[in-house]
């Protein structure tokens, strides 16, 4: 039924969201990869699981608790969903996250994606995303850390999704490739930036903010 769902809705969503055009800063090169996105709120996501040319192939990353329905209502609470400081806040905070939690689970869970845990469960989530690149899939990232409504942390990110780099590289004997992805709303344009790839001869750890800071740059361009 969630693979019939997310197929019917696809065409409707497409209609209902912003026509970005895709530029490819290199051709890609066909090997499996992450890519990484800016969220844009609920407008990434969406503009990656509907009309990215590459979407068939890919798995969005899409955490755990809105996944279900009885984690989902304090995953919107904490998830900066509305203003928490507006006139309004007190009545979002009783609706929204009920009614999300009827509807956005079983949306999530038609989509092609991976499970994200932050428990003893994480080790579940690099193992599954390892199985998919290994079987030629691609995964769809949102590392930005959310601080407040519509706004995100300008200068770190997640970083536990780093730790897929070197455990691919040792598998398949070759760099893990990671292309930045930069929504651009007002220039209705989705910029698929050239990838780059960890150091196999340095520790993670060693080169974690310089990737990091070349995932910034990419996903906002400054």
């Amino acid at each position: 039924m969630g693979k019939i769902f997310y197929h019917l809705a696809v065409p409707i969503l497409r209609l209902c969201i912003p026509k970005l055009k895709t530029t490819w800063e290199v051709p890609f090169d066909g090997e499996p990869c992450v890519f990484i996105c800016n969220h844009e709120r609920a407008t990434g996501p969406l503009e990656m699981a509907t009309r990215f040319p590459l979407r068939k192939e890919s798995h969005i990353w899409i955490y755990a608790a809105p996944l279900s329905r009885e984690t989902t209502p304090a995953y919107v609470r904490q998830d900066h969903w509305w203003n928490e400081n507006g006139r309004l806040a007190p009545l979002w905070n009783r609706i929204i996250p009920p009614i999300a939690a009827l509807i956005l689970p079983f949306v999530l869970r038609s989509v092609p994606h991976v499970p994200v845990y932050h428990d003893a469960r994480a080790a579940t989530t690099m193992k599954e995303s390892l199985r998919l690149l290994q079987d030629g899939r691609n995964l769809v990232i949102f590392p930005e850390i959310p601080t407040a409504f519509g706004e995100h942390d300008r200068e770190n990110i997640n970083e536990g999704w780093l730790m897929i780099m070197p455990m691919y590289a040792r598998r398949a004997g070759k760099p893990l490739k990671i292309w930045p992805i930069h929504l651009d709303l007002k220039g209705k344009e989705m910029r698929v930036h050239a990838p780059f790839t960890m150091n196999p001869d340095i520790p993670l750890r060693d080169q974690t903010r310089d990737l990091t800071q070349r995932v910034l740059q990419g996903i906002f361009e400054e």
